[in-house]
């Protein structure tokens, strides 16, 4: 068990260590600061915590500041979103969220979310993220869009890199083979003549922004050639299944990732690890 965790640990550090001094870095004065939220406010995902130490433990490397209020320890009820003011964001250079829900925030808040990535500053939605603000709207036109259902977890998918030179996928090669649960998404906006179409499958809520590959980079999709489609119902052969992407917006710069939902991943995956790195990387603009 030792070595095995001393070569995860090296393999980690080469990984990181090769992002971190590849072309296109740029240096920063001082490090970057991150705000990281994982309120839950629909359904409890065990990788929370193991997210926020991660990414916290991976700061150092990758040039920034991590700053978290341990959401994922709140219960619904008991969610208190008043120490997210304007002024609070504008401590922050990117703002990371692993939530899910109508979060009860104020439109201002909801609003200063968005305005706070439009006027230059960075978002990394991951997993669960778009299963967030069903009821703002805008908030999925930053993201990019919101989930409809989930794929069968325990099954070995391979990914397609679509592009081999972002920061959040260079490390990765043509293919990606990982397991983990992913994600079906919204193509357009719920419509009242086809109710059951375009509908969070869980949790009944109306998806207001459709996905669109116009809007984003996509970064990561499914292979349905080089996935075992036996037991994946919803998958069929040439199927558009996007898992990862990344925008432009205003200013600003937006990452998402569907992967993160085991726990061990975070801890255990250092290519995972590599990849959510190179993704905050980006959006807090220390990779081109």
């Amino acid at each position: 068990m030792r070595s095995q965790f001393c070569f995860r640990h090296l393999f980690t550090l080469m990984l990181v260590g090769s992002m971190v001094a590849a072309p296109g870095r740029v240096e920063a004065q001082t490090p970057k600061r991150l705000l990281i939220l994982t309120h839950a406010g629909l359904y409890k995902h065990a990788s929370l915590e193991p997210a926020e130490r991660t990414v916290t433990e991976l700061a150092e490397e990758g040039g920034f500041e991590v700053t978290t209020v341990q959401g994922y320890l709140q219960d619904p009820e008991d969610f208190d979103f008043s120490f997210l003011t304007r002024e609070y964001l504008a401590g922050f250079d990117g703002l990371m969220m692993m939530t899910n829900g109508n979060l009860p925030m104020t439109d201002d808040q909801k609003q200063s979310i968005v305005e706070f990535v439009r006027e230059g500053g960075g978002f990394i939605g991951v997993h669960n993220a778009s299963l967030t603000f069903y009821d703002y709207p805008p908030f999925g036109e930053m993201l990019g869009g919101y989930f409809r259902s989930a794929i069968q977890q325990g099954h070995l998918f391979v990914l397609k890199v679509e592009d081999p030179d972002h920061p959040a996928t260079r490390m990765l090669g043509p293919s990606w083979p990982i397991v983990d649960e992913f994600y079906l998404f919204g193509t357009a906006p719920w419509d009242e003549e086809s109710p059951e179409d375009n509908v969070d499958v869980l949790f009944g809520n109306r998806i207001p922004v459709g996905f669109s590959r116009d809007r984003v980079n996509v970064l990561l999709s499914i292979d349905t050639e080089l996935t075992d489609l036996d037991g994946l119902p919803d998958l069929v052969p040439g199927g558009d299944y996007p898992q990862a992407w990344s925008r432009p917006f205003g200013e600003g710069r937006a990452f998402y990732s569907a992967i993160g939902h085991r726990d061990d991943i975070w801890t255990n995956e250092p290519v995972f690890r590599a990849h959510i790195l190179g993704g905050i990387r980006w959006a807090l603009g220390l990779e081109e």
